[in-house]
């Protein structure tokens, strides 16, 4: 088994959309953390986040694609 034939098989379950939710609602919080203060004064903090946001980004790409592809 491969990781696009893993994502099909837990896709077909009813809570695979509320992962996939749940990710998005993580990332939109993720960007909303650039306009806050504590964030964009500190370079370090502004890579964490940028890093954290390209993850929930590369998650949320694999997913999908993965179960548009079966």
């Amino acid at each position: 088994m491969n990781i696009d034939q893993a994502i099909a098989s837990l896709s077909i379950r009813e809570e695979w959309e509320v992962l996939l939710e749940y990710i998005q609602e993580q990332r939109e919080s993720a960007i909303s953390d650039f306009q806050t203060p504590e964030y964009t004064d500190n370079a370090c903090k502004l890579a964490r986040l940028a890093g954290e946001i390209a993850a929930y980004d590369q998650l949320l790409r694999n997913f999908r694609n993965a179960t548009s592809t079966q």
